[in-house]
C-alpha cells in the first residue's frame, strides 16, 4: 500500500509541475515534437535510447528546478541573494541539460532527406497538415495559459455561447 500512496505522491508532483510551470510545459510539446518528428527518420534502437534518455533528463532537471524553487519560496519570505543564487544555480541546470538536448538533437536528426520525406508526406496527406496547425494552436495555449486557464476559458465559452452554468 506504501508503493501506491508513493506512486500516487509523484503522480501529483508530476502534474502539478505541469499545470503550474510553463517551462515544463514547453519540454513537454517540444518533446512530443520530437518524438514526432523521429518517425520520419531511420533512428537504430540506440539513438531511440538517446533520444528518450536526453528527454528524461531534461524533464528531471525541470522537476527537481521546480523543487527547489518551491522549498526556497518557503523558508525564504524576503530577499535573500543566497537563495536566488541557489534558484538561479537550478535554473541554470535545467539550461545545461536544455542545451546538451539541442545539441543533441542536431546530431540525431540531421538527415535532409528525412526533411523531404516530412514535406511530401504533408503535401500527400493534407489532413496531416491540417492536424499540424492544430497540434501548433494547442500547444501555444497549452504553454502560454496552461491547463487550468484553458479549461477557466472553455467554461466561460460555453457559459456565453450556450447558457450553460457550471458548479463551482
Amino acid at each position: 500500500m506504501k508503493i501506491l500512496k508513493s506512486f500516487k505522491f509523484a503522480i501529483k508532483g508530476i502534474i502539478y509541475t505541469l499545470r503550474n510551470e510553463r517551462n515544463m510545459r514547453i519540454h513537454t510539446m517540444v518533446s512530443a515534437c520530437v518524438f514526432i518528428l523521429s518517425l520520419f527518420f531511420d533512428l537504430s534502437t540506440e539513438k531511440y535510447l538517446i533520444l528518450f534518455l536526453t528527454v528524461a533528463l531534461v524533464m528531471v532537471a525541470e522537476v527537481i528546478n521546480t523543487s527547489i524553487e518551491s522549498l526556497i519560496d518557503v523558508y525564504s519570505k524576503n530577499y535573500n541573494s543566497t537563495a536566488k543564487m541557489a534558484k538561479d544555480v537550478a535554473a541554470g541546470a535545467v539550461l545545461i541539460a536544455s542545451g546538451f538536448a539541442v545539441f543533441i538533437g542536431v546530431i540525431l536528426f540531421h538527415d535532409i532527406n528525412a526533411y523531404i520525406k516530412i514535406c511530401k508526406f504533408l503535401c500527400l496527406y493534407p489532413f496531416a497538415f491540417l492536424l499540424l496547425i492544430a497540434f501548433a494552436v494547442f500547444a501555444y495555449f497549452y504553454i502560454f495559459l496552461g491547463p487550468a486557464e484553458i479549461k477557466n476559458k472553455a467554461k466561460k465559452f460555453i457559459k456565453n455561447m450556450l447558457g450553460v452554468n457550471f458548479k463551482k
